[in-house]
């Protein structure tokens, strides 16, 4: 698989529902050049990417795609990777689940904010679903919330209303009123993850009886950065940070 393999070399790799993330961890650190993703259904370039990548061990994410886990470690198995497969809670890490059927994607992310902040804090990630996940200054996961992603609940729109169902241009000011259809749609949907996003924030903020900080990762969270009430740290890839902190402990 690797000419020169190092025995600190991992490759992490987030399977989720409609993507795969992946990336080259050394030392317990995610190297950022290494990040690549591709299409759950297409992972033939997670494929090509690790002919390439020094990685003697493969660490998996991917309890909601079962079948994706098993076809993708089979070709690191047959690459003579050692395939370790994580799931929720099965290691000590900075915040442990509040449930054990919480999603392990959901888990890893906070991983990376529960070793930097020193006070409660929530996690957004924004993806094909937008969940939102409280941890209390005592670092104890309170649970959280899942919406749908901002590119389901149009979809789910325009199941009901197909004659909507159109390429959708540039929301731009998505707190301007839309004088067409299109960008009513894609300001609309904007507005919906937002105002969602602000009142759980300010839900988690009763429930802990504290002030939170907030943190955003996913596809949709540049696009949401700048509509929340709460100045917001934006993270791309707080899964792939949290499973570099596993492979210290693996």
């Amino acid at each position: 698989m690797c000419a020169e393999p190092r025995t600190d070399d991992w490759v992490v790799v987030d399977i989720g529902h409609s993507r795969i993330k992946w990336a080259r961890v050394r030392d317990g650190a995610l190297e950022p050049a290494t990040i690549g993703r591709a299409a759950t259904d297409e992972p033939d370039s997670l494929f090509d990417a690790l002919e390439k990548l020094a990685c003697p061990r493969a660490l998996i994410s991917g309890q909601s795609r079962p079948e994706s886990v098993a076809r993708i470690s089979r070709r690191l198995q047959q690459a003579r990777a050692r395939v370790d497969i994580i799931t929720t809670g099965d290691r000590s890490m900075p915040v442990q689940p509040a449930y054990r059927s919480l999603g392990c994607d959901r888990w890893l992310a906070l991983q990376k904010p529960g070793g930097e902040e020193a006070g409660a804090f929530v996690v957004v990630d924004s993806g094909t679903a937008i969940t939102i996940d409280v941890v209390d200054a005592g670092g104890r996961h309170r649970g959280g919330w899942i919406m749908p992603g901002i590119a389901a609940a149009r979809s789910g729109l325009f199941a009901r209303a197909p004659g909507l169902n159109r390429p959708l241009p540039e929301a731009e000011d998505a707190d301007r009123p839309a004088r067409d259809t299109g960008r009513a749609l894609a300001r609309g949907g904007l507005m919906l993850a937002a105002g969602g996003i602000d009142r759980a924030v300010r839900a988690a903020e009763r429930a802990v009886d504290d002030q939170v900080s907030l943190w955003l990762t996913g596809g949709n969270a540049a696009e949401l950065l700048a509509l929340l009430e709460r100045r917001a740290r934006q993270d791309q890839h707080l899964v792939l940070h949290g499973l570099a902190m596993a492979t210290r402990l693996t």
